[in-house]
């Protein structure tokens, strides 16, 4: 009877133990991450007696995950693809936005007018109003450039502000997986259940995959590592190391912005690991500062380098428009008590084409009289208006790239390349994700919770639990039934 009894309650811990777990798989229905369990349960040793041999009920082996470590892999690297394409499209989508002249005065008009402008001012050059209209679409060129330089720099700011706030939380998933490291060798060795840390461990690690292409494996003693490609080791067993990020000088940028962030490993500073990450989050932001963005700062430079330095050429061959005094030999004087009178620049041109767009600005002498401006190549000769009309006709020279493109092909030629990129993003980051939602959909039916199968579960073993009870109360039923034939 004892045996009997022994079996049932055997029954009970089986039924217990798969009722507990079906109950966890049911709470954590909705838990990011988490995979479902099921409890493994095999026979107890049977035993021998006068021949004969018995079973003695059933155990719990242990309780496993339902988890596929090869679809965790492959939802790691389409996580990490999928956050390359999407931190580009939405830098790029930035970057483009700068440039949208559909509904907007963009640089494209502004020059157009600026040009027109002195067109208009060649037509009437003694026309004073048309003067302060040339000054006044001049300082809108300016503007302009100033505008598209100042929000190309705060691009690359925010670049740079998402990744000290991204190196923070790749910081605190890198420590998580060195202590949930630690929790699993712990339990494992007294044959506690670990599929819940492992679950936490993975979420961790598909924190760093959004980042960066991660390779993870246990080596010859066992120890989790996580390494991050092409830049090293993460964590070893319950060892890790950090990441920082921080600014730097002009000179050791990857942008040659001054105070540009890098990053790099905190216990070697000196070591800038920036270039090295491998797709995800890091990448796709730091392939459009360093690239994209760095590019375009570079070709907005050129365009109003050559700009300035086309107009002063032109602009200091002529005369200013007021009375030129003329000695006897009929030079006329290069100065008089206002000022120069001739061979003034129309813009303060920069000593370097770096940062051109950032410090281009009209000549003091221009903006506190426009009579300054000048039209003719001749002293005193009204009418004469071929220096309006050169500045005029550079609208149409080749001016740029050793005389292969004018200011406007050039600066199209600069939208048309981030649209061409932008749209290359998008339609990468839509089959990245995919992707990425088909592995999820796989990963779901493997190791996702199912609420039906579950409920049934439930019910199954709630019938079997209630049958071991009546296999224990039979057991007691039929000893009392011996104890009662002394009586």
């Amino acid at each position: 009877m004892a045996d009997l009894l022994s079996i049932g309650k055997t029954g009970l811990m089986v039924s217990k133990k798969s009722l507990e777990t079906t109950g966890h798989n049911i709470a954590n229905a909705s838990t990011e991450g988490y995979s479902r369990q099921r409890v493994n349960v095999e026979t107890n040793n049977p035993i021998s007696t006068s021949g004969l041999v018995f079973g003695t009920g059933a155990r719990v082996r242990d309780v496993s995950r339902t988890h596929d470590p090869f679809v965790e892999k492959r939802l790691q690297s389409t996580t990490t693809a999928f956050n390359y394409f999407d931190q580009r499209t939405k830098k790029l989508t930035e970057v483009e936005n700068i440039f949208n002249e559909i509904d907007n005065e963009g640089l494209n008009k502004v020059l157009n007018k600026f040009f027109n402008a002195f067109r208009d001012l060649a037509n009437q050059p003694e026309n004073e109003t048309v003067r302060s209209v040339v000054r006044d679409t001049a300082g809108l060129v300016v503007k302009d450039f100033k505008r598209i330089r100042g929000t190309l720099d705060a691009i690359s700011r925010s670049v740079d502000n998402k990744i000290k706030s991204e190196v923070n939380d790749l910081n605190e998933s890198i420590k998580h997986i060195a202590k949930l490291n630690k929790q699993i060798a712990e339990l494992e060795v007294f044959g506690g259940e670990t599929g819940d840390f492992r679950d936490q461990r993975e979420t961790h690690m598909r924190t760093l995959s959004e980042s960066f292409q991660i390779h993870t494996f246990e080596d010859e003693k066992g120890s989790f590592n996580v390494m991050a490609k092409n830049v090293g080791s993460l964590v070893s067993g319950t060892q890790y190391q950090e990441l920082a990020a921080g600014r730097v000088q002009k000179k050791d940028s990857s942008n040659n912005m001054d105070g540009s962030m890098e990053i790099y490993f905190k216990n070697r500073p000196g070591q800038k690991i920036t270039h090295r990450f491998k797709s995800g989050k890091i990448q796709g932001l730091f392939q459009v500062r360093n690239g994209e963005v760095q590019d375009l700062q570079k070709s907005i430079d050129k365009i109003a380098y050559n700009l300035m330095q086309a107009v002063n050429a032109v602009h200091r061959r002529g005369f200013v428009n007021r009375e030129i005094k003329v000695d006897q030999a009929g030079n006329p004087a290069k100065f008089d008590a206002q000022g120069p009178l001739t061979n003034i620049d129309f813009f303060d041109l920069p000593n370097q084409e770096e940062e051109a767009a950032t410090n281009i600005k009209i000549n003091n002498i221009i903006m506190e009289d426009s009579r300054n401006i000048a039209t003719g190549m001749t002293p005193n000769g009204p009418g004469d208006n071929r220096i309006a009309l050169g500045v005029s006709k550079l609208q149409h020279e080749r001016i740029l790239d050793g005389g292969k493109a004018t200011l406007e092909e050039a600066f199209l030629e600069t939208i048309g390349s981030i649209g061409l990129e932008t749209g290359k993003a998008k339609f990468d980051r839509e089959q990245a994700e995919g992707i990425l939602v088909q592995t999820k959909n796989i990963k779901d039916r493997i190791s996702g919770v199912s609420i039906d199968e579950e409920t049934a579960n439930m019910v199954r073993y709630q019938h079997v639990y209630q049958a071991s009870a009546k296999v224990m109360q039979t057991a007691n039923t039929l000893f009392d039934t011996v104890l009662s034939i002394k009586r």
